[in-house]
C-alpha cells in the first residue's frame, strides 16, 4: 500500500486530548471500527498522537455525526473523524482523513481483523459487508489497548532522527487482561 502525502500522519501535541472514530467507508454504508483516544505522556504531560488507547468513549451524537461526514467521502476507503475533547464537553470535528498506516496496523491488531487485506478487497470490488460484520462479531471479545510507538534510532545507527507518526520503526501494544506484543 502506498501512503500519499496527504496520509502521513502529522504530531500533534496538545494539553487537549483529540478522540479518532474510525470507519470503513465502502461507498454506500459506513462501518464502525471504534474509537481511540490519546494517552498523556508523563514526560512532558501532553496528549501526542504517538500513545493511545482502544476503546475510547464518544458520545452516540458525535459518532452519528461521523458516520455522516465520512458517508460524504468521495471515494470508499478506511477513514477517521478526529474530535478534540475539552473536559466533558466534546467539540465539533476538527479533521476527516484516511486512516493512517500506525493506526491500521493497531486497529488490526485490536480487532483481530486485517483491515489491510480488507481495504485491498475493497479497492478490487470484492468487499462484503456482511463478512466484515460476521468477522467483527464472531467470539471475540475486545479488551483495553495501549499502543506506543518506539523509535529505536540507535539501534539502527541512525543519527538526527526525530521521533514523530511517520518516522515510527516500531510499536507496543499492550492488552488488559493479556501481554504485551511487539
Amino acid at each position: 500500500m502506498v501512503i500519499e502525502a496527504t496520509q502521513i500522519p502529522k504530531n500533534v501535541v496538545s494539553s487537549i486530548p483529540t478522540l479518532e472514530f474510525n470507519g470503513l467507508f465502502d461507498g454506500q454504508v459506513v462501518y464502525q471500527l471504534g474509537v481511540i483516544g490519546e494517552l498523556k505522556d508523563q514526560g512532558v504531560g501532553k496528549y501526542q498522537t504517538l500513545a493511545k488507547r482502544y476503546p475510547a468513549h464518544l458520545e452516540s451524537d458525535l459518532a452519528t455525526t461521523s458516520e455522516r461526514v465520512i458517508s460524504q467521502q468521495d471515494t470508499p476507503g478506511l477513514y477517521q473523524v478526529l474530535y478534540q475533547v475539552d473536559g466533558d464537553a466534546e467539540g465539533g470535528h476538527e479533521d476527516v482523513s484516511p486512516l493512517t498506516a500506525p493506526d491500521i496496523a493497531f486497529m488490526t491488531k485490536v480487532l483481530g481483523m486485517n483491515l489491510t487485506a480488507i481495504w485491498v478487497r475493497l479497492m478490487i470490488g470484492r468487499f462484503s459487508g456482511q463478512a466484515l460484520v460476521k468477522a467483527s462479531h464472531e467470539g471475540t471479545t475486545y479488551h483495553d489497548a495501549i499502543y506506543r510507538a518506539h523509535f529505536p534510532y540507535a539501534d539502527y545507527h541512525l543519527t538526527n532522527q526525530k521521533s514523530a507518526p511517520a518516522t515510527v520503526i516500531g510499536a507496543q501494544i499492550e492488552r488488559a487482561n493479556k501481554g504485551s506484543e511487539q
